[in-house]
């Protein structure tokens, strides 16, 4: 996928990693030279307990990009995403000229794309990046004008912290809509084909703009008229905190259409994402007659913006996750971006055990856990490229993420993969299993006492933006949404803007080469 955060690779930390392929091989890597392995080379498995968690509901608020669509699961059935999204004014009390008329309001939101190799510079072709299901499949799509206001901050905190809204919210929403359907569409499929558009110029000719891919829809002349242009020098259009309460936002609703559709993943993020009112003005010219020219005025959206899911999981999903526990672990474990699920990891539960490994004093060269896909249970669905293993107890990033200088800012699948492997796929294209590398998390707990925390595991689309960056590249801290209820209060933003889910075998697998455990490669060294 192409979406992405502008990144910088973090400043070079000096770390010696050895990657073991398998522990017969007669080799090992430092720093990608190829060496003879050492004779005293070992390795350890050591038992992991892992469970899932379902997330009934995350925060969907203040992310760089949204979710929009039905996308039908064959593991995880079907899932509705909907945006609520606040409107704001580019200049306060905006002049629209002399007795301007609307000629067209057109809401527009970029997907993300890239262009098809080849392209002639007068030509462009693009591909979509951002589309999960079949994009031919339709959706319903309906626009609203919501009443529902969206708060900066939280009321119940003094007006101190930012106001979180959740997925779960939609019912709320749609009980706040105002007036009738602004737009509708019973089977709207994206179009991957360059937007023209004409923009008013200083010589009242129109320059012809030529830009990527979007979401573009025409809403109502009529409506936007009596709303903005006659309201023109009135209190509502005189600053933003007036407008946000006179016109709250705009609902976009996507519905399946027959159990079926697809879902886009939206750049709100863009500089063009927002809503334009093209309309005429009468131009007074020394000596003759009054002239129409073209203008403009835009709305950005971002100030709040909300996604919100609807859907529930097969009952049989749901009872495996319950029954699931920390006590035993599971046979299997169930990732779901979105509204969705992940799941917990311990290692080293047993005490004993612990306290015998820290007393070894190795010198740990690797450590990681092998996530095998269950074929079986994920056949015919598509599965994500990433997943992400983190600290479930401070909601921090693990030592190994930083220590991985691969950050590859413009093609994030192939980002950090000494940390976290992209998915394994045999020759059908089936995917095999995920690796991640925490040997220095490990060495920590082992040789320096550190904490033994609960590690969190979800699905990302892009494993850079799990974190913050500052402007020189260092990350600056993790980037987290709220959970409402249960023991998980928080998981990386990320894994919200992702329908994609996947099985993967826990601890309890029947077939003991795939079953989930911690490898320890070691060094035994003089005591």
């Amino acid at each position: 996928m192409n979406f992405k955060r502008l990144m910088v690779k973090i400043t070079t930390l000096s770390v010696v990693v050895f990657s073991f392929f398998a522990c017969d091989e007669d080799y090992s890597t430092v720093g990608g030279e190829v060496i003879e392995n050492p004779t005293n080379v070992e390795m350890l498995e050591t038992e992991v307990t892992a469970w899932s968690k379902k997330l009934d509901t995350v925060q969907t608020n203040n992310q760089p990009a949204y979710l929009l669509g039905a996308y039908n699961n064959e593991l995880y059935g079907l899932s509705e995403a909907s945006i609520t999204a606040q409107l704001s004014l580019t200049t306060a009390n905006p002049n629209f000229g002399t007795e301007p008329v609307l000629d067209s309001v057109v809401l527009r939101i970029p997907y993300f794309s890239s262009t098809v190799e080849g392209s002639e510079n007068d030509e462009v072709e693009y591909a979509l990046d951002s589309i999960y299901g079949n994009p031919a499949s339709p959706i319903k799509l309906a626009v609203y004008e919501s009443g529902y206001y969206l708060n900066d901050y939280d009321p119940d905190s003094g007006f101190e912290d930012r106001q979180q809204y959740f997925s779960n919210q939609q019912n709320l929403i749609e009980q706040n809509l105002r007036g009738e359907e602004l737009y509708q569409n019973d089977n709207f499929v994206p179009s991957n084909r360059a937007v023209v558009s004409y923009e008013p110029a200083a010589d009242a000719e129109s320059d012809t703009v030529v830009s990527a891919p979007a979401l573009r829809l025409q809403l109502p002349v009529e409506y936007f008229q009596e709303k903005i242009l006659d309201r023109e020098g009135d209190a509502e259009l005189s600053n933003n905190s007036n407008f946000r309460n006179y016109l709250r936002g705009l609902f976009i609703k996507a519905e399946a259409v027959n159990q079926a559709g697809h879902m886009s993943l939206l750049n709100f993020g863009s500089s063009d994402a927002g809503v334009t009112l093209y309309y005429k003005q009468l131009q007074e010219v020394e000596g003759e007659e009054d002239t129409l020219v073209r203008s403009s005025y835009r709305f950005t959206l971002g100030a709040n913006i909300v996604n919100t899911f609807e859907g529930e999981y097969p009952d049989e999903i749901l009872q495996n996750i319950q029954q699931s526990n920390s006590e035993l672990g599971a046979e299997n474990l169930y990732l779901k971006g979105g509204e969705g699920s992940m799941a917990i990891i311990e290692l080293f539960q047993n005490e004993g055990e612990l306290e015998q490994l820290r007393e070894n004093n190795w010198l740990i060269n690797e450590a990681n856990l092998s996530f095998y896909v269950n074929q079986a249970a994920v056949e015919g669905i598509r599965e994500p490229e990433r997943i992400y293993l983190y600290n479930l107890e401070n909601n921090t990033i693990l030592v190994d993420y930083s220590y991985d200088t691969g950050t590859n800012a413009a093609d994030p699948s192939n980002s950090l993969t000494s940390f976290s492997s992209r998915l394994e796929r045999d020759a059908d294209e089936t995917g095999v299993r995920y690796t991640v590398r925490l040997t220095q998390h490990v060495n920590n707990i082992l040789n320096e006492d550190a904490d033994n925390v609960r590690l969190g595991l979800v699905i990302v689309p892009n494993i850079n933006s799990v974190v913050l960056r500052s402007s020189n590249g260092s990350i600056s801290g993790p980037y987290q949404s709220g959970v409402r209820g249960g023991e998980v209060e928080t998981v990386p933003a990320v894994s919200v803007l992702s329908p994609e889910g996947t099985v993967l075998y826990g601890n309890l697998a029947d077939d003991e080469e795939k079953r989930l455990k911690l490898r320890i490669y070691y060094t035994e060294t003089n005591q």
